[in-house]
Formats: C-alpha cells, sequence, structure tokens
C-alpha cells in the first residue's frame, strides 16, 4: 500500500498554522502595497501622452495632495481600528458561546484575513505615497496616478468595511460554524481514510493489538499534543535495524516526557539509534492540529453541542444541527477504509505496528459526549436514533454495523433511565427497534 507522504503531512501542519493566523494575509498583502506604490509613482501623470488630463485622475497641486493623503490616511487608520475592534469582540462572543477551541476557525476565515489585510494594504500604501508629496513640488511632478489609485483604494474601503461588519455577524452563526468545522472534518477524512480497497484487511486491524510483548521500551524525550508521525521513516528506521516498532499513541494524543511510548522486537537491538529515531519522526507540539487527527474537527462539533445544551445557553436545536452533521462526516468514513494499523517495507515484512483511530471510536468520540449531556432529553436521544437509523444504509463493515448497533443500546438505555414520561419512553424504543432492523437488514 501507498503511505501518505509524511513531507506533506510535515508540510501542510506548517500551513496550516500560517492559515490560521491573522498575520500572514496582512504581511502579504503589506509587500503588494509597497510594489503597487513603486509602480504607482512610476507612471507618468498625463496618460493621454498631452497636456489634456483624464477626468478621473487627480488634477490639484502639490499642498492639497498632501492635505487630501493626510486626511485619507487619518480616516483608514481609524477604520481600521474599529475593524480590529469588532473583531476582537466577535472572538470573544464565539469563545464563550461556541468554545475557545474554535477561535482557530474565526482566525482562518479567508474573508476575514483578506478584509484586515486590504485595511493594513491602504494603510501602507497611502503611507509610501505621502512620503513622496511635497509641498514644492510641481504641478508636473505631483504623483497624480498614485494619489487617485490610493482615493480609490480609500473608497473600497468604505464599502469593505459594511462587507466585513455584515460577515463577521454571520460568522458566528452556529450553523455558520458548524458547517466550516464539518467541512474540514470532511476533507481531513477523504485526505486520511484511504479509497476502498487500498488497505488489506489484515493490515486494518485495530491498533494496539499487535505482538507487543517481550519488546523493549521506547520514550519520546518531549512531551506535549502528537501532530503528525512520519510513518515512512519509521518503516525505513526499523528495516535498518531489524525490528518490528509498535507505537502505543496516534496523532491527537497527549504524552508525557519520559512515559513508554513504543517499543521495538527483538530486545537485542541496540535502542539508541531507535529512539532518537523515534524522536525525529514524530512531531510534538503544545496543542492539537487536524494534521494527521482524524478526531480533532469532531471534538470541536462535540464542544458546540454541549455549550449548546448547558443549563446557561439551553439551545437544543444547535446541539440537532451538531448531530446532523456529525452524521454526515460518518457517513463519509463509512465510505473509505481505515487507517493501516501494519505497515510493511519493500520486502512485505511488517516492521510497523501503528496504532490508528478506530470507526468505533470515531462513533463513540462523535456521539458519547452528547448522549450522555442529552440525558433526559428525548428530542435528542430520538434524533440520534434516527441518524444511526439513516447511517445504516451506509454500513459496509461489521465493526461499523456492531458500532451503531452498540451507541443505539446506550440511546435506548439511557432512555429508560433518565427519560420519566411513558410515552417518550415508548417512542424511543420504537425508533431503537427501526435503527436496529435497519442495521440488521443490511449486507456486509
Amino acid at each position: 500500500m501507498e503511505i501518505r507522504d509524511a513531507t506533506y503531512d510535515r508540510l501542510l501542519n506548517i500551513w496550516g498554522r500560517l492559515r490560521t493566523s491573522l498575520w500572514f494575509v496582512p504581511m502579504l498583502m503589506t509587500f503588494a502595497a509597497l510594489l503597487l506604490a513603486v509602480f504607482a509613482l512610476g507612471i507618468d501623470s498625463n496618460l493621454t501622452g498631452n497636456d489634456e488630463r483624464v477626468w478621473w485622475l487627480y488634477g490639484g497641486k502639490a499642498e492639497n495632495a498632501s492635505e487630501l493623503l493626510s486626511t485619507l490616511l487619518s480616516s483608514i487608520i481609524t477604520m481600521a481600528t474599529l475593524a480590529i475592534s469588532i473583531t476582537m469582540v466577535v472572538l470573544t462572543l464565539a469563545a464563550s458561546q461556541l468554545g475557545p477551541r474554535l477561535i482557530r476557525n474565526f482566525m482562518g476565515d479567508r474573508r476575514t484575513q483578506a478584509a484586515l489585510g486590504f485595511f493594513v494594504m491602504t494603510i501602507v500604501y497611502l503611507l509610501l505615497v505621502y512620503r513622496r508629496v511635497d509641498d514644492h513640488l510641481d504641478a508636473e511632478n505631483v504623483p497624480n496616478v498614485a494619489i487617485t489609485l490610493g482615493s480609490a483604494l480609500s473608497l473600497a474601503s468604505v464599502f469593505l468595511l459594511l462587507f466585513y461588519v455584515h460577515h463577521l455577524a454571520s460568522s458566528i452563526v452556529s450553523d455558520t460554524v458548524i458547517n466550516r468545522v464539518g467541512n474540514e472534518l470532511d476533507e481531513g477524512l477523504r485526505r486520511l481514510l484511504p479509497e476502498p480497497g487500498a488497505t488489506s484487511g489484515s493490515d486494518q486491524r485495530a491498533g494496539g493489538d499487535g505482538p507487543d510483548g517481550g519488546g523493549a521500551d521506547l520514550s519520546l524525550p518531549r512531551g506535549g499534543y502528537v501532530q503528525t508521525i512520519d510513518h515512512d521513516a519509521l518503516v525505513a528506521l526499523a528495516r535498518e535495524h531489524d525490528v518490528v516498532l509498535t507505537l502505543r499513541f496516534r496523532a491527537g494524543w497527549h504524552l508525557l516526557a519520559g512515559g513508554s511510548h513504543a517499543s521495538f522486537s527483538p530486545r537485542g537491538r541496540s535502542g539508541d539509534g531507535i529512539a532518537r529515531g523515534l524522536a525525529a519522526a514524530v512531531v510534538v507540539g503544545a496543542d492539537r492540529t487536524p494534521t494527521q487527527d482524524i478526531e480533532f474537527s469532531i471534538r470541536q462539533l462535540v464542544e458546540v453541542a454541549l455549550r449548546a445544551l448547558s443549563p446557561g445557553i439551553n439551545d437544543p436545536y444547535t446541539a440537532v444541527a451538531v448531530i446532523d452533521r456529525l452524521a454526515a462526516s460518518l457517513a463519509i468514513a463509512m465510505a473509505r477504509d481505515t487507517e493501516p494499523a501494519l505497515h510493511r517495507d519493500e520486502d512485505g515484512r511488517v516492521r510497523l505496528i501503528a496504532h490508528p483511530a478506530t470507526f468505533t471510536g470515531l462513533v463513540d468520540r462523535s456521539f458519547n459526549e452528547i448522549r450522555q449531556a442529552a440525558a433526559g432529553k428525548p428530542a435528542l436521544l430520538i434524533h440520534l436514533l434516527d441518524n444511526i437509523a439513516r447511517l445504516a444504509s451506509h454500513v459496509r463493515t461489521l465493526e461499523q454495523r456492531d458500532s451503531l448497533a452498540r451507541q443505539a443500546a446506550m440511546i435506548a438505555s439511557s432512555a429508560l433511565r433518565d427519560v420519566k414520561e411513558e410515552q417518550d419512553q415508548a417512542e424511543i424504543a420504537d425508533r431503537h427497534e427501526a435503527a436496529l432492523a435497519s442495521l440488521i437488514s443490511t449486507n456486509v
């Protein structure tokens, strides 16, 4: 099986940090402002080649141009300050209503970055042109084109501020946030999970159940969240030392420095070189990233649902939207194979036993906490069962069917324990039976 390029994952991890920063796009647009100013100042103000001026081109004196640029510059700085202040208010509201871990999604929004970048670009451009204008310049030397372009950028900033306020207002709507995070989850599932049939059934077995007995322990020197794992490098490392490596973690897990993180067998090999190679192949950081962590976006969606179900907010419809979005993503996961647990070298020998996420784990991460928070809320429990029934038509493997049936049984059990109304209990029991019937009828 072709293993995903780990260099690409590392670059994707770096790009993810740049993409979710508020400074990267404005910095690029600042360089664009520099080039634009140099280009505009180099153009002859007489575009027609004679003394006749173009009607839309600035034709005032140098002292008037200086006053105009000064006024525009102070106005755009005030406008940019207002936009940044609005952004901070929106981020504060989003953190309190939807969860602080969703801030990266707001910061990574391209339209937000482009709007802030345009304000910064306009300020830098006006500053550069303002430095070029001198009250003692002759009329022929006034940079009319550059001043006209600066006026156009300032006018565009006024309309952009209106668009920016509208965009920020719509971006904190729960449905918009849910769809944005769900789209990122779908993208990660398609990127990380192999196409159907790309991985042999023997290599897909759950990680952690491999032959780990009798191996020598390995530890990583640094603790933190696992961001990326270079499986290619680990396979090459194991082949070089003629061992089988077994990982006891996967991307997204938090590790303690000096713990028992992996092992290799047989024991007779020197462990120093293997430990150094393991540390070089695993990127550990202070926070989780979606680069190789399939559960990253699932946890973000679940957090939105849990906050919606909290007594202080009590918004069950947001939780319903999260359940629907999670079901749509699980359908994508069900259409693909799970990540391989066994990685082989060029000779077909198993060199690495990984600990990948399983479909059962994805279902548990998606529904367990929501089910627990929705205990005693019949509408949400019914909606969970309805989505499980809809997922039955996507079942391809026994693991998928069993994990969904197990989750449906826990939902029904929770209803019997926490729902007081008999009619609600009867309705939940009917939905449970319907979900089981749909699962049983699937051919796997």
